[in-house]
C-alpha cells in the first residue's frame, strides 16, 4: 500500500492508513518523524543528514563526556534521563536522551545541541562543531545505565 503524507507546517500530518506523523514546524518529514510523537521537536531535513565527521572511538566518547558532565547534567541527568537539579524544574522537561540519542540522526542531535530552543541553551558559540560531534558521539554511545544510582562524581554510590 503507498503511503500518502499531507505536510502542514505546525500541524500533525495524517497518513492515508491513518497513522499520525509528526510535522516538526520546518514543513518536512523523515524517516525518523513517523517513530516520534506529534509535536517532536525535529531538526531541518538537512541536517538530520548530516553525517557525523567525528569516528566514536575512546577519545571522542571521553571528550564527549567531559563536556557534557560540565555543561549538560544539571538539566538532562548523569544517565541523560532529563532528571538533573536544575531539569526537574523546568517546563517543558528536558528531554530524555538516554531514549532519545538513539531515534535520531546524528545530525539531528548535532543541529539541536547547536541550535537549542526554549530552555536549551544554543551551544553554537560555546562548543567547536568538533565537541558538538563528541558530544553526539557520547549521547549515542556512552550514557551510563541507570541501574544503580549514581553520583555527581559517576561512581556507584555506597
Amino acid at each position: 500500500m503507498k503511503l500518502i503524507q499531507f505536510v502542514i507546517p505546525m500541524f500533525t500530518m495524517v497518513s492515508a492508513t491513518g497513522v499520525t506523523l509528526a510535522d516538526s514546524g520546518h514543513g518536512h518529514t523523515d524517516h525518523h518523524t513517523r517513530e516520534m510523537p506529534p509535536g517532536h521537536w525535529m531538526a531541518p531535513e538537512p541536517a538530520t543528514k548530516q553525517p557525523n565527521p567525528i569516528r566514536a572511538d575512546g577519545a571522542s566518547l571521553a571528550r564527549g563526556k567531559k563536556l557534557y558532565k560540565e555543561n549538560c547534567t544539571s538539566c538532562h541527568g548523569i544517565t541523560g534521563r532529563g532528571d538533573g537539579p536544575i531539569g526537574t524544574s523546568l517546563n517543558p522537561s528536558p528531554a530524555n536522551l538516554a531514549a532519545m540519542a538513539p531515534k535520531h540522526s546524528a545530525g539531528d542531535l548535532a543541529w539541536k545541541i547547536a541550535e537549542g530552543r526554549d530552555d536549551m541553551p544554543a551551544w553554537k558559540n560555546t562548543f567547536s562543531k568538533d565537541q558538538i560531534w563528541d558530544i553526539v558521539n557520547y549521547l549515542r554511545k556512552g550514557l551510563p545505565e541507570p541501574k544503580q544510582k549514581i553520583t555527581g562524581k559517576d561512581q556507584p554510590a555506597s
